[in-house]
């Protein structure tokens, strides 16, 4: 397996756009993308008490450099059909060019908590968020058994772009959920990103 030093693009669209997308990433000089379904979770309090908070939406994660990455960002944005976000994350090294005014918080949770999550997350300054659904990895004699079948936990994983002064207390709302507190039920970190777009309508 190559190991590559680059940054990650990801981007977020409406359901049924990420070949359209993935067109622009390869015309751009993208070797490959991953897409995969994922939910937004709609900040409307009216739209969630009627259940219908969360909308389908496709992620693509192109690994690319960040000269190519910019010019799919341009040409994403000037796509009149396309609509969502895009994140580029990276570090420091390089250029040293970071976004510093955004932050990628990324919760890691056994299945059934996202909901929890959200909510603490929004009443602490965040406007939404992406969850996928994962599974865990357990070593064998982690995981539990059922009539001798290996059962791996089902996860939910959140993904929260927020303006970085918002991070901490995003964060903390989080941890401090009494939901969580129980070792094992998850994880919380956070990512500096270079750059954070909002292509199509906002």
């Amino acid at each position: 397996m190559q190991v590559l030093e680059k940054n990650l693009l990801y981007t977020i669209v409406r359901y049924g756009q990420a070949d359209r997308f993935v067109k622009i990433a390869r015309s751009e000089g993208a070797t490959g993308a991953t897409a995969y379904p994922v939910e937004g979770s709609v900040s409307s309090i009216m739209l969630r008490a009627l259940g219908l908070g969360k909308k389908e939406r496709e992620a693509v994660l192109v690994l690319t450099d960040e000269s190519k990455a910019e010019k799919m960002i341009e040409k994403a944005k000037a796509d009149s059909r396309l609509a969502g976000i895009c994140v580029l994350l990276g570090n420091e090294e390089g250029d040293g060019k970071m976004d510093k005014k955004h932050t990628m918080i990324t919760i890691i949770v056994n299945s059934g908590y996202a909901d929890d999550v959200m909510e603490a997350a929004r009443k602490a300054g965040a406007t939404g968020g992406t969850i996928t659904h994962a599974r865990g990895t357990a070593p064998n004699d982690a995981a539990e058994k059922f009539l001798n079948i290996t059962i791996v936990p089902e996860k939910e994983m959140i993904m929260i772009v927020a303006e970085q002064d918002k991070a901490p207390a995003i964060v903390d709302a989080i941890k401090n959920l009494k939901c969580l507190q129980q070792p094992g039920i998850g994880i919380i970190y956070t990512q500096e990103i270079k750059k954070f777009v909002n292509i199509g309508n906002k």
